[in-house]
């Protein structure tokens, strides 16, 4: 049993080495080659979001935006004028 453990690791140690040399003799050495590097700076400023398209009132602020000419709000962020225009089309059909 005690030459089997010692036969099984003398098997892995040489596996090993020849595993690495054999892969040195396909791989060759390492090379240096040029490495391109942008270097800029970067701000670490906020700036405000534009209030054409971030509704600051709403839990999720990126949803439920109306982009235009809009002067009143209700309390949810919505544009009211948009609100009237949407019940008299529903009221033409």
């Amino acid at each position: 049993m005690k030459t089997d453990l010692a036969t099984a690791i003398g098997v892995a140690i040489v596996g090993a080495l020849i595993a690495f040399f054999i892969t040195n003799l396909f791989m060759g050495g390492i090379e240096d080659y040029p490495v391109k590097t942008v270097s800029s700076e970067v701000s670490t400023d906020l700036e405000d979001p534009d209030p054409e398209v971030f509704n600051y009132k709403a839990l999720n602020p990126t949803v439920e935006v109306y982009v235009g000419e809009c002067k009143q709000f209700d309390s949810y962020g919505q544009c009211i004028d948009q609100i009237k225009e949407e019940t008299k089309n529903q009221g033409a059909k």
